[in-house]
């Protein structure tokens, strides 16, 4: 065998925590990585000086319509190539191609989550869809659901990123997961400075919720906010037109995601409220930087933000009224008064104690 472990991750279209997880692990393993599709809105894996195979599955599946059953194909029918490996770790929404694996090899899946389209944001997604099609979608959901539950029982070994996304697959597929926490490389972020804005670098997506950022920095012309985006960002031109003609709201694109980590390091604070997140790795990369966190009080925070001490936690609902009075809390002396605790609690979640245990688990 050429190489002993190969990573499968669904779609390189983003810039954000899954893709820099798969980096994380390739770093550790010295796995070749395979995708579906590497869009240019994401990391350039050259640039992270990845010297390792790299297969695209198919570089047509993003170009017009029907993406997601374009995506499912090439998995089913154009993966044989993960016979050639001993090893192979599927992340995301891949596990189709677990059929052109054989019983002698090790499959791992990192589950990040159980797909929320089909599981317990289907409704969310349902609504986004003319209601006269739905049905057709309701079936393929159903069809996609099934194949999903019936490919993940073939896997050797579940891993999942937090206590709240362990008790989710526990709950939708009646399986035990082994937590295995989503790393940060502390010495890429560094506490830089504090200038004048606070932050947010979520994806621009209905989950997120970073148009509520965006009506609250609307009522604080005196405060400034910086929104890092990526060029494939689903909602990003209806957050970007709330903020059209307001000065203290600006956003930002880094190709190549060059100044991500001077972005955070110079922050007065982050800012990221998402709909009952799987683990978010945005609020520990802010600490590793020194930076406290707004944050809704869900279930995974308690696993990685303490607080008052590395961040305000807000009523799951984050309304605009509570992003506002945490962001008048945290002023920037506040701020510096936390980075101790913030640089502490990063820690915990070191690459060297994410290598220590990704390995002990994979061997």
């Amino acid at each position: 065998m050429q190489n002993k472990t190969i990573i499968l991750h669904d779609t390189f279209l983003y810039k954000w925590g899954w893709e820099r997880l798969i980096i994380m692990m390739w770093k550790v393993l010295g796995a070749d990585i395979a995708s579906g599709f590497f869009s240019e809105g994401s990391f350039d894996l050259r640039k992270e000086w990845f010297t390792w195979k790299m297969i695209s599955v198919s570089s047509e599946i993003f170009k017009k319509w029907f993406r997601h059953l374009k995506l499912k194909w090439a998995f089913l029918f154009k993966t044989k190539f993960l016979k050639d490996y001993n090893i192979v770790i599927f992340s995301w929404d891949c596990i189709s191609a677990v059929r052109n694996c054989t019983k002698s090899q090790k499959k791992i899946y990192y589950c990040h989550t159980p797909p929320r389209y089909i599981y317990d944001l289907n409704e969310l997604y349902l609504k986004k869809i003319n209601f006269l099609i739905r049905p057709v979608f309701k079936i393929g959901f159903y069809i996609f659901k099934t194949l999903y539950e019936r490919d993940i029982k073939k896997m050797d070994l579940i891993l999942t990123n937090s206590q709240n996304t362990k008790d989710r697959i526990k709950k939708f597929l009646w399986i035990d997961a082994e937590i295995l926490y989503p790393p940060v490389d502390l010495k890429e972020f560094k506490y830089k400075w504090q200038w004048d804005y606070y932050l947010s670098f979520a994806r621009l997506s209905t989950v997120k919720r970073v148009d509520r950022i965006v009506e609250a920095f609307k009522l604080m012309k005196d405060k400034k906010l910086i929104v890092i985006y990526g060029e494939n960002d689903p909602q990003k031109q209806e957050v970007m037109e709330l903020a059209k003609w307001y000065r203290n709201i600006e956003f930002i694109t880094l190709p190549g995601n060059i100044g991500f980590t001077d972005y955070i390091g110079n922050s007065i604070a982050t800012i990221y409220i998402p709909i009952n997140e799987d683990f978010g790795m945005s609020p520990v990369e802010s600490m590793s930087a020194w930076k406290p966190v707004v944050w809704v009080n869900e279930w995974w925070l308690k696993e990685s933000i303490i607080d008052w001490k590395t961040g305000i936690l807000i009523d799951s609902e984050a309304k605009i009224e509570d992003i506002i009075n945490a962001v008048e809390f945290l002023t920037p002396e506040k701020c510096l008064e936390m980075k101790n605790d913030c640089e502490k609690r990063a820690n915990d979640f070191s690459l060297e104690k994410f290598s220590e245990r990704l390995n002990d688990l994979v061997s």
